[in-house]
């Protein structure tokens, strides 16, 4: 099934794109999609404890199970300022 990945900010720059498609198999969560992202990027693994991820508008935690044609957002943490 069809996955769309969207990067954010600094991880933006070390994925060098803003988004990506990818085919992943039915019970993929966002863990293993990370270790997907993580594999073909290395440098973004540096951010995995800190990373916030989202499905759409609402945000997720690494065992949610990805859907068909999901819009999954990977961003680093928000600061304020």
């Amino acid at each position: 099934m069809k996955v769309h990945v969207q990067f954010f900010s600094r991880l933006r720059d070390l994925a060098g794109r803003s988004e990506i498609d990818l085919e992943v198999p039915e019970g993929t969560t966002v863990a293993d999609l990370l270790e997907m992202l993580y594999s073909q990027t290395p440098a973004l693994h540096g951010w995995d404890k800190s990373i916030l991820l989202a499905s759409g508008v609402e945000f997720v935690g690494r065992d949610y199970v990805v859907k068909s044609n999901d819009e999954i957002s990977i961003m680093p943490p928000v600061q304020g300022g």
